[in-house]
C-alpha cells in the first residue's frame, strides 16, 4: 500500500457568489521512503495540493476526490482528527522562513508547543537541543528570537520543527524560497538526509529546478491547475521531457540559456476549452483548441497530457 494516494482531486473556491475550480484531476502516489516533487510556475496551484493534504485550506474552499494517507481517508476526517495526524504522523515545513516563526517567542517556546501538540507531555531543554542538533544548529539557538537568526538558520529551524515528532511524511512547501544560494544548498542537503532516503517520505513543492534536481524522485510538472507530465525526475530533467510546457520550463533555466516562454498561464476563470497551454505552444493546432488532451501513460512510469505525444 502507498503511504500517500491522491485520486481525482479537485480544489475550488466560492468567490463572489460563484464556484471556481482552481485545481483539478490530480492523481499522485507516493511510496514509503520515497520523494515526490511538484514543480511549476507561481500560481499554478501546487501549494493548494499541499494545503488540501494537510487540511489547512481556507473556509471558502471545496475539495472533491480522495487523499489517502495509508489506510486513512484524509478528505473525510474532521478537523480534530486531521490535527492529530499533523501532530504526530505528517510534518510540515511552510514556505517563507522569514515570516513563519513567531517573532515574539524564542525558538525553545515554539519547539515546546510543537512537541506538546504531538505527545501531550512536558518537554525539556534536552529535547529542544536534540531538535536543533538534528538540523545542525547549536543549543544556544534555543534562547534566540527569530530576528536573531539568519535566513538559513530560520529555514533549518522550520525543518527541525517539521521533523521533531519523527513523522512518516514530510510536506515541504517552497522550503528554499528567499534563501541565498549557500543557504539553499545547505537546506537541500538537510532535506536529502532527513527525508526520501528509504525511511521518511518527502512531498516537496517548488518552482526551483535546481532544488528538484538535487532531491530526485518522482516529479510532477504542473500547469494552470493540473499535471501535464509525471515521470522520474531524471527522465524529465536529464533525458526525455515530452510536454511542450516542460521543455519550455527547462529552456527558461539560466543553465540552458535563459529563454523565457512567451505569454502567461490562463487564470482559473478564463481557461480555454481545449489544451490550457494552447496560447503558448508552438505546436498547437485547431484540435488543441477544441479538445482537452487526456493524461496518458506512455511508459511504465511516464504520463503526459498532450495531443502531439
Amino acid at each position: 500500500m502507498s503511504l500517500l494516494h491522491i485520486s481525482n482531486l479537485d480544489i475550488g473556491f466560492h468567490l463572489k457568489g460563484r464556484s471556481v475550480t482552481v485545481v483539478d484531476g490530480i492523481e499522485l502516489e507516493l511510496a514509503r521512503g520515497e520523494r515526490a516533487t511538484i514543480i511549476g510556475e507561481s500560481g499554478c496551484g501546487k501549494s493548494l495540493i499541499a494545503m488540501a493534504l494537510l487540511g489547512i485550506l481556507p473556509s471558502n474552499a471545496t475539495v472533491r476526490g480522495s487523499i489517502y494517507f495509508g489506510s486513512q481517508l484524509l478528505t473525510e476526517l474532521d478537523k480534530t482528527a486531521l490535527r492529530r495526524i499533523r501532530a504526530t504522523r505528517i510534518g510540515y515545513v511552510p514556505q517563507s522562513a522569514a515570516t513563519c516563526l513567531n517573532p515574539v517567542f524564542r525558538f525553545e517556546t515554539q519547539a515546546r508547543e510543537v512537541l506538546h501538540a504531538g505527545n501531550g507531555l512536558a518537554t525539556t531543554p534536552a529535547s529542544v537541543s536534540k531538535i536543533l542538533a538534528r538540523v545542525g544548529l547549536v543549543p544556544a539557538v534555543a534562547r534566540m528570537y527569530p530576528h536573531q537568526l539568519s535566513e538559513g538558520m530560520k529555514g533549518r529551524a522550520l525543518v527541525g520543527l517539521g521533523t521533531c515528532r519523527q513523522p512518516e511524511l514530510l510536506v515541504a512547501d517552497e522550503p528554499t524560497k528567499g534563501l541565498d544560494n549557500d543557504a539553499k544548498a545547505d537546506l537541500v542537503a538537510l532535506l536529502r538526509n532527513l527525508a526520501g532516503n528509504g525511511t521518511r517520505s518527502l512531498f516537496l513543492i517548488t518552482h526551483d529546478l535546481d532544488v528538484a534536481r538535487a532531491l530526485p524522485g518522482k516529479l510532477a510538472v504542473m500547469y494552470a491547475g493540473h499535471f501535464v507530465e509525471i515521470a522520474p525526475s531524471h527522465t524529465i530533467l536529464e533525458e526525455t521531457p515530452l510536454h511542450p510546457y516542460t521543455k519550455g520550463l527547462l529552456r527558461s533555466h539560466p543553465s540552458n540559456g535563459l529563454h523565457p516562454m512567451p505569454g502567461r498561464a490562463p487564470e482559473a476563470l478564463h481557461r480555454p476549452t481545449g489544451c490550457r497551454f494552447v496560447n503558448r505552444c508552438a505546436r498547437a493546432d485547431a484540435g488543441c483548441m477544441r479538445q482537452p488532451p487526456s493524461f496518458r501513460q506512455i511508459a511504465a512510469d511516464h504520463w503526459v497530457r498532450c495531443h502531439h505525444v
